[in-house]
């Protein structure tokens, strides 16, 4: 199974070594987002966003986001850099994990499961490793559950302990 390519509308390898330019080619790369409103003015407000304060949460992860009108449910598209991107972390390391999150202030619930969803997803160090080397498949159950409900954009269930969600073992 080649994940990147079942994947490649929601996960984009990045070219982009700066901050700026890491973000517009997620949002230009990843297919899920041709279909907002104005994707233009959702570029500015993710722009704006972060140029008020770094999304770099550490651990090499960072989740960019802007609000946008006009949508109903939550878009996300991960960035993938090998080499990592200067990007003003709150640990100043440099970003490997890209995410980018559009959503509308009439849906904050399922931003919020969503952003949670992330974060779940990407606590471990094994779970990041393992995103960071999709080109070469070297993925766990977690890890294919994590880019599964990337691929189906359905960020609830993610939510869920562990226990609850069908089928876990972890």
């Amino acid at each position: 199974m080649d994940i990147l390519n079942d994947c490649q509308s929601v996960i984009c390898q990045l070219t982009s070594k700066d901050k700026t330019q890491a973000i517009l080619e997620v949002i230009d790369s990843c297919s899920v987002f041709t279909s907002l409103p104005d994707l233009e003015r959702f570029k500015r407000g993710v722009l704006r966003r972060e140029h008020i304060q770094s999304t770099g949460i550490g651990h090499g992860v960072a989740i960019a986001h802007g609000k946008i009108l006009g949508i109903n449910e939550v878009h996300i598209a991960l960035g993938i850099s090998r080499e990592g991107i200067e990007y003003g972390s709150s640990d100043g390391m440099p970003v490997h994990l890209l995410f980018v999150i559009a959503s509308s202030p009439s849906i904050q619930m399922e931003y919020l499961g969503a952003l949670s969803a992330i974060l779940r997803g990407v606590r471990t160090e094994q779970m990041r490793e393992h995103l960071l080397n999709l080109q070469q498949s070297k993925s766990d159950e977690a890890c294919r559950r994590f880019l599964s409900m990337m691929a189906n954009q359905e960020f609830v269930w993610f939510c869920q302990r562990p226990s609850l969600v069908e089928g876990s073992t972890t």
